[in-house]
């Protein structure tokens, strides 16, 4: 409707219950990224269970969706070298987080966002919370009004490389 795009990082557990949530995520020209299997704080697992929880969540994906995501991002932000290096994905983290998680008031979600949110910048949502998709809503009929167009991570990534030539 607003001609932009997300990305959504899925947890493998989740896509296992409802895999036709993909092709509606895709559908929309939005990406998926990969956010483990049911998001543990991976810096606290012996490396080998840290990366076969996006292993595994990379295998689900594919099955269920043709797709094979290129970004993950650890729950909580939690990740080291180690990690990163034996996972061969793109780590995602955000500039812009309303704790939506904590705040679960559409309002303040959109008001921060709105005021935190630059060029640029990746801006983390939660879409399991319904106060988050209403101000999802607000953020991004306002941010388009402004003239920002919202991209999936690699569109972002596609526009910085654009920006530095």
């Amino acid at each position: 409707e607003n001609k932009g795009h997300a990305t959504f990082f899925v947890l493998g557990s989740r896509v296992q219950y409802y895999p036709d949530m993909l092709s509606e995520i895709r559908k929309g020209g939005n990406e998926i990224g990969n956010h483990s299997y049911n998001h543990p704080l991976l810096t606290r697992l012996p490396l080998k269970q840290a990366v076969k929880q996006v292993e595994d969540t990379q295998q689900i994906i594919e099955k269920a969706s043709g797709f094979t995501p290129t970004h993950f991002r650890p729950p909580y932000g939690g990740t080291n070298g180690q990690i990163n290096e034996a996972l061969h994905m793109k780590v995602t983290l955000w500039d812009v987080d309303p704790e939506d998680w904590k705040y679960r008031n559409s309002q303040y979600v959109a008001d921060y966002i709105l005021a935190h949110a630059s060029s640029g910048e990746t801006v983390l949502l939660h879409d399991i919370y319904d106060t988050s998709a209403n101000a999802a809503v607000t953020i991004i009929k306002e941010l388009t009004k402004q003239g920002y167009q919202l991209l999936t991570v690699s569109e972002l990534e596609q526009w910085k490389e654009e920006q530095k030539k």
